[in-house]
């Protein structure tokens, strides 16, 4: 063949393979457009979140008056779904909530008085303790009341872990049974959790999500009329509008119960020297990715702002994940998303000294058998000293 003419044609079938490229490309990205109307952000076509399971903050531990950064100034952050703000203490680079037992006699029984507390210890568990502020009182199988009258808290507990918890600072309320069926209420983030025999119920504002126990479940979001139906078979049903789109779906993890109540010894309270914001990853990524979205942005806009008015000089941030994939993808992805949030906070002006860390799956704060399990593991924290 001749050199010109071979020449020719190679050229033209690089065209054209180019060509075929770039239009399969565009048709991709035509079709991932097309489907994040029919998508709940973060979470892929035709999957319905797991209903949230409330957690009770750690009793017993206050925040230093003079620190630099406190609960009242993230109120705006943590009224988004799926971030938690929560007071901590770290020694020796653990976050522990400091609890320490009160002990007077030889065999932990006793008494003991001062001009701001009195502890009564019986040895078994049981007894009271009493400040300007709190008053515990507990038997010795673990039933008992709590009262913060600073910070508002009510807690009565049965030995099964029945009763009732409420946290009128932050407009929380949580009845349960034994079985963990009951009511969880949060007015600050707006959202409700019911738990029956054969369901449990979830209502955020414009979104519902029930999940039955035989796997099937619905969503709705009714500010942007979408609704999903997973029949518990491996279907799914998509509706916008007066579009529909049909997918195969696992069927739902069986919905959690509420959690049990548990009473705390009579111990004093301790002091906070840590801020942890904990983030969802789905508020910030897309599934499996570490590029912050753009509607995540303004959650990371107002941490920059607390931090900036706060004059926070050093904090760090660790990115976690749920076991799935390998551990060097998860190691790797959590490294990544650690990183993103650091250059984004720092593109919005934070002067503060930053470190990150990326523990992949190795720091699980739940199972990662369960749907619900996963979504807690695969976070983001950010650990800002307080003090």
């Amino acid at each position: 063949m001749d050199k010109k003419w071979y020449l020719f044609v190679l050229s033209c079938l690089l065209f054209l393979t180019a060509c075929g490229s770039s239009s399969e490309s565009k048709t991709k990205s035509a079709s991932t457009s097309e489907n994040e109307k029919f998508i709940v952000s973060g979470y892929k076509l035709g999957e319905i979140p797991a209903i949230p399971s409330p957690e009770i903050k750690g009793l017993g531990l206050v925040e230093n008056p003079d620190a630099k950064i406190t609960l009242d100034m993230t109120k705006k952050l943590s009224s988004v779904e799926g971030i938690t703000v929560t007071p901590v203490r770290i020694k020796n680079g653990q976050v522990t909530s400091g609890d320490a037992t009160v002990q007077t006699g030889e065999n932990g029984d006793g008494q003991y008085s001062d001009s701001e507390k009195t502890v009564q210890s019986d040895g078994d568990g049981s007894g009271q303790y009493s400040d300007k502020n709190i008053t515990i009182q507990r038997d010795s199988d673990g039933s008992g009341q709590y009262v913060d009258k600073k910070n508002k808290i009510t807690l009565q507990v049965d030995s099964d872990g029945a009763g009732q918890f409420s946290n009128d600072k932050d407009g929380i309320t949580l009845q349960v049974d034994s079985n963990g069926e009951g009511m969880y209420t949060n007015k600050e983030k707006n959202y409700s959790i019911i738990v029956s025999d054969d369901q449990s119920s979830y209502t955020h504002g414009d979104i519902d999500i029930t999940i039955m126990n035989d796997g099937s479940g619905t969503y709705s979001d009714s500010s942007k009329d979408l609704e999903i139906k997973n029949d518990g078979k491996g279907n799914a049903t998509i509706n916008v509008g007066d579009q529909t789109k049909k997918v195969k779906a696992k069927a739902l993890d069986k919905p959690s119960k509420l959690p049990l109540l548990r009473m705390i010894p009579a111990v004093p309270v301790v002091e906070a020297n840590t801020i942890k914001i904990t983030l969802d990853a789905g508020v910030l990524f897309n599934v499996d990715k570490y590029n912050i979205r753009k509607d995540a942005q303004n959650v990371l806009n107002d941490l920059a702002d607390i931090l900036n008015k706060a004059d926070i000089k050093n904090f760090e941030i660790e990115g976690h994940t749920d076991s799935d994939a390998s551990e060097a993808h998860n190691q790797t992805l959590s490294e990544n998303r650690a990183n993103s949030v650091k250059k984004y906070l720092q593109k919005q002006g934070v002067k503060a000294e930053i470190s990150t860390k990326g523990y992949g799956e190795s720091k699980p704060i739940a199972t990662n058998k369960t749907a619900a399990g996963k979504q807690k593991n695969r976070r983001v924290e950010v650990l800002i000293p307080t003090v």
